[in-house]
């Protein structure tokens, strides 16, 4: 294959992955497709398993891989756009349930003391990703 096959390829691929290869390799930040991210393939699926207490999977951090956390990991790589209301209203409850006597975020009910630095990093990334708002209580070292 070249290089154009590939590109070909990839863009008949997950509205994400057209959104990136336009973005990334193409150097055209279509934001019709980004905003398609929510309505149709992955992202829409992904966003479809939230449950109505405000999360994926059983809390933030359980199970592993299809916790809140990982979830709105996934959604921001999948650069759903920023101002997506339902995971800016996860992150605010994040924020509002799930801090750690430290100043992070809490991994789940036995680690109230401590929090996790990459798991801080990463909830970071995607909080300031999505534009959550600076409050004076969250995330102080």
């Amino acid at each position: 294959m070249n290089n154009q096959q590939i590109i070909d390829w990839l863009l008949e691929g997950d509205v994400s992955i057209q959104y990136q290869v336009c973005r990334d390799l193409l150097g055209s930040d279509k934001k019709n497709l980004q905003t398609r991210i929510a309505k149709e393939g992955w992202g829409a699926k992904i966003l479809s398993k939230r449950n109505p207490d405000g999360q994926w999977g059983d809390r933030f951090y359980q199970p592993k891989w299809i916790s809140t956390h990982y979830t709105l990991l996934d959604l921001r790589n999948l650069n759903l756009p920023s101002n997506n209301e339902i995971v800016q209203e996860t992150i605010e409850l994040v924020l509002q349930n799930n801090m750690a006597d430290d100043g992070g975020i809490q991994l789940g009910p036995s680690t109230s003391q401590h929090s996790d630095v990459c798991v801080n990093g990463m909830f970071l990334n995607y909080a300031s990703y999505f534009n959550t708002s600076e409050k004076k209580d969250a995330l102080h070292y």
